[in-house]
């Protein structure tokens, strides 16, 4: 009986979790692509993903061209673009953690603002590639 209480504590606890924290863990997402997501006070999208990153960061690169009417600004060696997407400079980092996981962050700023709708469409768009 203890267990079954617990359990339900445990259970209210984490459903109440992207309400009291910046911080969501999305489940079951493109069969377990994106392992959790958050958004960070400056308008980062930090997200963990189930993938390597010898495929995030093509799709990355890609998707930011796709998105820009101008050129995308690649560093292979730090693995960040920059890329101008709707008059905001929209920044794409990514880095292995694992094997076969990786850490993508999106930010995008406008006349030296956060421009958090820019940053997430465009995670969106890269999430949506991924699949």
């Amino acid at each position: 009986m203890k267990t079954t209480l617990m359990n339900k504590l445990i259970l209210a606890s984490l459903a109440l979790l992207p309400f009291v924290s910046g911080c969501a863990a999305v489940i079951g997402v493109g069969a377990g692509l994106v392992i959790s997501q958050e958004m960070t006070d400056n308008n980062t999208f930090v997200t963990h993903l189930n993938s390597d990153l010898d495929t995030v960061w093509p799709t990355v690169k890609s998707t930011l061209s796709e998105a820009s009417l101008g050129l995308v600004d690649v560093d292979e060696e730090l693995r960040v673009a920059r890329a101008k997407v709707d008059g905001a400079t929209v920044t794409v980092s990514c880095e292995a953690y694992d094997n076969d996981k990786t850490i993508m962050r999106v930010m995008a700023r406008r006349y030296g603002l956060n421009a958090g709708e820019t940053a997430q469409k465009v995670h969106e768009q890269i999430v949506a590639a991924l699949h």
